[in-house]
């Protein structure tokens, strides 16, 4: 990152951030029960700057949370008179130590030590450290890899580069100085995720930030003792959400059985589909928004269990559906042997793609697999009738194995098509195109 910064400087006022899309960007759970959260920060005060929320909340959902501090941060004030280098160590440390206390009591904070602004020399060292200790970790966050401080980059590339060998650990950055010294168009907004901030995580945060006295308020009045954060920085810091630039996804992807086997290995229905009130919903609404009552023939790849299929199979005079996972494959049969317009099929989507023509075809929470969506937008084209329906459904929070946003399936699928249903919740889209522009009331003769 070329960017130049001086934390004296005005910087960007908190009030273009407000004014942007910041807020509206894609909101994701942060960790809880069974989860364990790695916060790795550059400097004293960086955890509770950047992550204290996202720690106050998963500490209080029942994650695991720890915390680990490159520096001691003993370069803050270089030309301080009256607090030596080891002085601002010791003090700097027992701020971490009270700050997490605020946030929660049984976060113990661990200091490696490093040296202050050179923590770039010692990557191999900060890697070889973490390397042993994500063992079970489901988060590893760090400062943001582009955030323009030296530290801050260099802790983002020792944990980028630990987590080589454990891609299934997500791994969010958070930007700091980014504020300060960045503009709206300097953030990777496809990248950028939120996790929204309860009054009490607000409040323990405030609580936290309180702590770091060395930091905003003056060590003296002597020169050289400034406050290295003034207050329209801090006002960064003071949103009822925090913002992660979240890794690019590396799923594996939809033809790839091995992934979805192992999730059938550990659950026969591996996202509730049978039992939770929100999936029996969304089918309903799926299956309502079905333009005519009946159809010729049906595709749906990525059929699970079935439980879609067979409704789909009441109004459907021949139906295909598949799957990658055995297990899927097997319940899905079981469940519709009885009805023998139903074909059950191993399918690699979006390779394994079916050579037929089909006037209705149902991509139910499958379509953020793919890592390049211009493919999948070419099987959907090529094997839909000329007065075909295609009905796309996804969940839209953020996940790890999702290449793709519900918005940019959606986006992208619907290109072309005539609209016929939208319905957007928090948590899903339901579109609903054909290739025909006639309506409902139309083709049944409401309408004249």
């Amino acid at each position: 990152m070329s960017a130049a910064f001086d934390h004296r400087d005005a910087g960007t006022p908190e009030s273009v951030w407000r004014a942007s899309e910041l807020g509206s960007v894609l909101e994701v759970a942060g960790p809880g029960p069974g989860d364990r959260l790695l916060v790795l920060a550059a400097h004293p005060d960086d955890e509770t700057l950047g992550a204290a929320g996202l720690i106050a909340a998963s500490a209080a959902r029942g994650a695991h949370v720890r915390v680990i501090v490159a520096t001691d941060g003993e370069a803050s004030h270089p030309n301080s008179p009256t607090h030596s280098p080891a002085h601002l160590a010791q003090l700097r440390r027992a701020e971490v130590r009270a700050a997490m206390a605020a946030l929660d009591p049984s976060i113990i904070p661990v200091f490696l030590g490093l040296p202050d602004g050179h923590v770039t020399e010692h990557v191999g060292t900060l890697t070889r450290y973490l390397a042993p200790r994500l063992d079970g970790c489901t988060h590893l966050v760090s400062p943001w890899v582009e955030d323009a401080h030296p530290d801050h980059e260099a802790c983002a590339r020792a944990a980028t580069a630990v987590m080589e060998n454990v891609p299934e650990i997500q791994h969010w950055q958070f930007p700091i100085w980014a504020w300060h010294w960045g503009e709206p168009s300097d953030l990777p907004w496809s990248r950028l995720r939120r996790i929204d901030l309860s009054l009490d995580d607000l409040a323990r945060k405030q609580a936290a930030l309180d702590c770091h006295r060395t930091q905003h308020s003056p060590l003296s009045a002597a020169p050289g003792d400034e406050a290295m954060l003034a207050d329209h920085v801090l006002a960064h810091f003071s949103r009822r959400y925090e913002t992660f630039v979240v890794a690019a996804p590396n799923p594996a992807p939809v033809s790839d059985a091995r992934y979805f086997d192992e999730l059938y290995a550990k659950a026969a229905d591996p996202w509730g589909l049978a039992d939770r009130f929100y999936e029996r919903r969304k089918r309903t609404l799926l299956l309502a928004g079905l333009p005519r009552e009946r159809f010729r023939s049906a595709f749906e790849p990525g059929c699970a269990t079935g439980l879609l299929t067979a409704a789909l199979a009441e109004r459907c005079d021949r139906v295909l559906a598949c799957d990658v996972a055995e297990v899927a494959l097997r319940q899905t049969a079981q469940r519709l042997a009885d009805r023998p317009h139903v074909t059950v099929e191993r399918g690699q989507i979006p390779d394994d793609w079916p050579a037929q023509q089909f006037d209705l075809i149902v991509l139910s929470e499958v379509g953020y697999y793919a890592r390049d969506l211009s493919v999948l937008v070419d099987r959907v084209r090529s094997s839909l009738t000329p007065d075909g329906v295609l009905v796309v459904c996804h969940w839209r929070h953020a996940a790890p194995d999702h290449a793709q946003t519900a918005e940019a399936v959606h986006s992208a699928l619907g290109g072309g098509l005539h609209r016929i249903v939208t319905h957007v919740e928090a948590d899903f889209l339901l579109d609903v195109w054909s290739n025909s522009p006639s309506s409902v009331a139309t083709d049944t003769g409401v309408l004249e």
